[in-house]
């Protein structure tokens, strides 16, 4: 198939009630295998490789967390604006996605095959690298995902499908991280390098395969002060649902990536679970895939907002029995698990769908816009992740022993805190919000007259 120029670009490609056949979804999603691959690797096995291996202290470990997600903060609302403004004879989203794809890998291999006692002005290069090819094709490919149909439940299946991809490709690697973990008894740094291999072979493939498999969605013109970033930031975050979803966006991050980046160190460290680790993380996913196109149903009958409500809830409630759970255990530990994971991808598949709802709501009178949408959420996501994974390692870092070894209370705290600090916050924004919820799909054109 060609790529396709301006002049055979397809009209939107879903109408209302439409069905969007699942092959269709499948092929779209594939580029999610390659961005779960990213931010597990980031989160939850990059703190312990670089601390344990490359010989970083942990809180320097914290501060490049961050730092790389403050650098998203810059590149991925400005990688969205350029792909919803700047036509090229490729399509708006192809030639963004393409240069990713060729930065990942170097990223990849720079910073998962590092040697001992790397410098780290090194492990900096190779992460801002990975962080910025991983923007130039997650972005411009969220924006496209946006803007797949006009149907409000298919927006639904959409991002539900991206979800499940990722949870597939995350119960994938997990699995060979445990295979090599307790059935070979692979070395740490053997792992990483296995890892970063994957992550550079992926890079290409699911791209190619979007770029060759679709075409990007007729150009709709956008009014020329669109053109004017700042302006259409105001314009964006001065709609109070968009500042809500933002919100929401921030607390799921930080819950989720506390709970990320302390796993290993809770499971290994905490309760004595050695070589445990990869064989646990592949409970969430496994439950993740039967349950999430059980909820993506109950969200179309009862709405999303109750459906996001229940979710937030059940993450609330089940995050503090973790102080119940013995040492030298895995099956509580990973029954555990199997509780928490109930309602786990939710919050994402939902909140992604109402960035959708908004992006349609305005497609007529602003064009094309899904580019900074997505990036604006995105970035919010990645600097809450930052923050929640930083201020994880930061909390065990505080209260360390005199050995450097993060205490077990601090470990279970850094976990479990976050989101029963934050899901409080979480409801009570759902239901501050309810009404502007149902009836969000305001022109924003209106905001530049």
């Amino acid at each position: 198939m060609r790529i396709g120029r301006p002049s055979g670009i397809d009209p939107p490609i879903h109408s209302v009630g439409v069905r969007i056949s699942r092959a269709r979804l499948a092929a779209f999603s594939l580029p999610v295998l390659l961005f779960q691959a990213i931010e597990m690797a980031w989160r939850a096995y990059l703190p312990r490789f670089l601390t344990l291996d490359i010989g970083i202290a942990l809180g320097v470990v914290g501060a490049i967390l961050l730092g790389a997600r403050l650098l998203d903060a810059i590149a991925d609302p400005l990688i969205g604006w350029m792909s919803d403004t700047v036509p090229t004879p490729f399509g708006r989203r192809k030639p963004w996605m393409a240069l990713g794809a060729a930065l990942v890998p170097v990223g990849a291999l720079l910073l998962f095959l590092a040697p001992t006692g790397a410098g780290l002005t090194h492990i900096i290069v190779a992460s801002l690298l990975l962080h910025l090819g991983y923007s130039f094709i997650i972005t411009p490919h969220g924006g496209w995902g946006l803007e797949l149909s006009t149907d409000k439940h298919q927006r639904t299946r959409i991002m539900g499908a991206k979800v499940w991809f990722g949870l597939l490709g995350a119960l994938g690697l997990l699995v060979v991280m445990a295979l090599m973990e307790r059935g070979f008894a692979i070395p740490r740094a053997s792992q990483m390098a296995v890892l970063g291999w994957a992550i550079a072979l992926l890079a290409p493939i699911t791209v190619v395969a979007v770029i060759l498999l679709f075409k990007e969605p007729a150009d709709v013109s956008v009014p020329s002060k669109a053109g004017n970033l700042l302006v259409l930031f105001g314009s964006i975050l001065r709609a109070r649902s968009m500042r809500a979803i933002l919100a929401l966006y921030v607390l799921t991050g930080i819950i989720d990536a506390a709970a990320a980046s302390s796993f290993l160190f809770l499971a290994e460290d905490t309760l004595g679970l050695d070589r445990w680790g990869a064989a646990l993380l592949l409970v969430q996913p496994v439950l993740a895939l039967a349950t999430l196109p059980i909820w993506s149903r109950v969200s179309a009958r009862i709405g999303r907002q109750q459906t996001l409500m229940i979710a937030y809830g059940w993450q609330g409630l089940t995050a503090p029995l973790l102080f119940l759970i013995p040492e030298g255990q895995p099956v509580i530990f990973a029954a555990f698990i199997a509780i928490r994971a109930l309602g786990w991808g939710v919050d994402y598949m939902l909140l992604r769908a109402m960035v959708a709802d908004l992006v349609d709501g305005q497609a007529q009178d602003m064009g094309r816009l899904g580019g900074i949408y997505y990036g604006m959420s995105s970035v919010t996501l990645k600097i809450a992740m930052g923050v929640g994974g930083g201020g994880a390692l930061w909390l065990m870092k505080i209260m360390a022993s005199p050995t450097g070894i993060a205490s077990a209370d601090a470990v279970r705290l850094a976990y479990a805190l976050p989101a029963t600090i934050l899901v409080p916050i979480a409801l009570l924004i759902l239901v501050m919000h309810e009404r502007r919820f149902a009836n969000w799909q305001l022109p924003l054109a209106k905001k530049f007259a």
